[in-house]
């Protein structure tokens, strides 16, 4: 009896761990809550296809949204002049489960609206994500270095102490941002 029990207790557990999904990544915006960032919420009727070529040519396409509109939808505010000049300090960190962090300016993303270059995806043309990769991933078009699998977190800080403070602890540790301390300045269309 004890034998079974064991057994059928050992099997729940496997099934649980093999069945369970990664948590969706966290948006922390200054002055508002944290939200979870689901895949499902990068898809629908706005959802643009970002094509990526590997290097034996086979192109996957993944669907999601401009990182810009997803941080705007969830109250980042450069609808006006005043706006962006409050914002232009600003960094938005983009950090992996596995710690992985890369960086991008609000300049840097706002100077591409018209033509995004970082992407949240949610899910490719043949369904979701698989675990290692999702349930959401970080694109960016040109700049592979600075895509992101498995996000965790997607932090925005707004100029001043707040930025002059995270900037400093990523000097201090580099082993922690993805690409070393250098691309902390805006590498815009190199």
């Amino acid at each position: 009896m004890k034998r079974t029990l064991s057994a059928v207790a050992v099997f729940l557990c496997l099934s649980g761990t093999l069945t369970a999904q990664s948590p969706d990544p966290i948006l922390r915006i200054p002055g508002g809550p944290d939200r979870r960032i689901a895949a499902a919420s990068l898809l629908g009727k706005d959802q643009r296809d970002v094509r990526i070529e590997d290097s034996a040519g086979n192109v996957t396409v993944y669907h999601g949204l401009p990182l810009l509109e997803v941080l705007e939808k969830s109250g980042l505010q450069t609808n006006t002049m005043a706006a962006e000049r409050k914002t232009a300090p600003g960094v938005v960190l983009a950090v992996a489960r596995d710690g992985y962090t890369v960086v991008f300016s609000i300049g840097e993303l706002l100077m591409h609206r018209a033509d995004p270059r970082v992407y949240l995806v949610g899910e490719s043309s043949i369904g979701p994500l698989p675990p290692d990769e999702g349930p959401v991933r970080l694109i960016v078009y040109g700049d592979r270095v600075r895509s992101a699998y498995g996000l965790g977190r997607v932090e925005l800080l707004v100029g001043g102490l707040q930025v002059d403070e995270q900037a400093q602890y990523l000097v201090v540790h580099p082993e922690r941002l993805g690409i070393g301390p250098v691309d902390l300045v805006d590498r815009h269309d190199r």
